[in-house]
């Protein structure tokens, strides 16, 4: 039986940090839009390219699903219905389902984005404080349905200083 890893959190909240470690460990392909897209040389705010691959690849990971190949796949699943979309699918494809949630405070994000981008690291869209603002009003947090319907779930939380 496959598994498929999925990850739900905004920019900067560490899935691509995570998704690399995971592979590096054996949990199976990873799959990312941006990685995939600077590498073929597409620009990064090219939108509609974007969404052609990351459908492209999405097509791809439910192949290599349904052939009993372990996938990481490497998108945000901002929205419920997104959630529930893939959940189906690799459900559809015998899969398990790994996800990790990643929870991190809105300034902390900023804070990380503004260090990625400073830093210039291949493969990563620019992503301003408008925009951020905008993807954080679009983001559903997972139910406890939608965790329910996982074979595993992690949550991952910075870790807090120790109070004075």
């Amino acid at each position: 039986m496959s598994t498929l890893t999925l990850f739900c959190g905004p920019p900067g909240s560490g899935k691509t940090t995570l998704a690399r470690r995971l592979e590096a460990e054996g949990s199976g392909i990873r799959l990312c839009t941006d990685d995939w897209q600077d590498e073929i040389g597409i620009p990064m705010a090219d939108a509609a390219a974007h969404e052609r691959l990351q459908q492209r690849l999405y097509r791809l990971a439910m192949d290599l699903l349904g052939r009993d190949v372990d996938v990481i796949l490497e998108d945000g699943l901002w929205r419920r219905e997104e959630r529930e979309r893939v959940f189906a699918d690799a459900r559809a494809r015998g899969a398990r389902i790994r996800w990790h949630i990643l929870e991190v405070p809105p300034e902390e994000l900023w804070r990380r984005l503004q260090e990625r981008e400073r830093r210039g690291d291949p493969g990563t869209a620019t992503v301003g404080r408008a925009e951020l603002e905008a993807i954080l009003a679009l983001f559903e947090p997972p139910a406890p349905e939608e965790m329910a319907a996982a074979d595993e779930v992690t949550l991952h939380r910075p870790a807090q200083p120790p109070l004075p």
